[in-house]
C-alpha cells in the first residue's frame, strides 16, 4: 500500500470535519481556515498554487517564514478536491505534514535527535555543535513552543500528544532549517564579547 492509499483509506474511516493545524477539512474535501464555517461568504481560491501564495502572509501581512507558524489568514475556501488533490494540497500548505505522520503513525519515521542532526551538518550550522543544552533548550522554547504548531518530537523526547480522533496533529520529526538558522543566530549572540559600558 503507498501512502495516497493509505491516506483514501483513513479519510473512508474518519468523518470530517478534520483539523489540520489552523486548517478544517469539510465533506466534499473543501479547505478553509478553522476559525471559518464554510457556509460563510468566503472567497473561492482557484488553484493551489494561488492558496499558497495568499498564506505565505498572515493575517497581519507579514512573510510567515514557517510554515507551521500560526496566524494564517481566514476569509478563504479552496475545494472541491479529491482525496488525492486533497492530499497534495495539505501536503503544499504544510509541507511533509501528512507523510510525516503517516510515518510516524506507522512506525515507519522516527524522530531524529537533535545531536544526529547536527553532526551531519558541514556549513554554517556546524557550529551549533558548540552550543549546550541550555541553549538549544532556550531555542526550543522560543522557536517550537512560541512560533510553530507542530509538535517537537526531536528534542522532547515526548510521545504525540493531544491527537484527536477528528484532527491529524502537525508532528516535527527532525530540526528543520528555520530552527538551525534561529539557533545558530541566539548561539552567535551569546558568543558575541559584550561592550562595556
Amino acid at each position: 500500500m503507498n501512502i495516497l492509499e493509505y491516506w483514501q483509506g483513513w479519510l473512508a474511516e474518519n468523518p470530517l470535519p478534520i483539523q489540520v493545524g489552523e486548517l478544517q477539512l469539510w465533506e466534499g474535501y473543501w479547505i478553509c481556515h478553522k476559525k471559518d464555517v464554510l457556509t460563510d461568504p468566503l472567497v473561492p481560491i482557484p488553484s493551489l498554487l494561488d492558496l499558497k501564495l495568499k498564506l505565505r502572509m498572515d493575517s497581519k501581512g507579514l512573510f510567515r517564514p514557517l510554515k507551521g507558524k500560526p496566524g494564517m489568514v481566514r476569509g478563504w475556501k479552496f475545494g472541491p478536491l479529491d482525496a488525492e488533490s486533497l492530499f497534495y494540497a495539505l501536503e503544499g500548505i504544510y509541507p511533509l505534514a501528512l507523510t510525516h505522520w503517516i510515518g510516524y503513525k506507522e512506525k515507519i519515521l522516527l524522530p531524529v535527535d537533535f545531536k544526529s542532526t547536527i553532526q551531519r551538518q558541514v556549513g554554517m550550522y556546524q557550529i551549533l555543535e558548540k552550543g549546550d543544552e541550555t541553549l538549544i533548550d532556550r531555542a526550543t522554547r522560543e522557536i517550537c513552543l512560541g512560533q510553530c504548531l507542530r509538535q517537537n518530537l526531536w528534542w522532547s523526547n515526548q510521545p504525540l500528544i493531544g491527537s484527536k480522533p477528528s484532527s491529524i496533529p502537525l508532528v516535527c520529526l527532525e530540526a528543520c532549517p528555520f530552527f538551525l538558522e534561529q539557533a545558530r543566530k541566539l548561539l552567535l549572540k551569546k558568543r558575541q564579547p559584550r561592550c562595556s559600558a
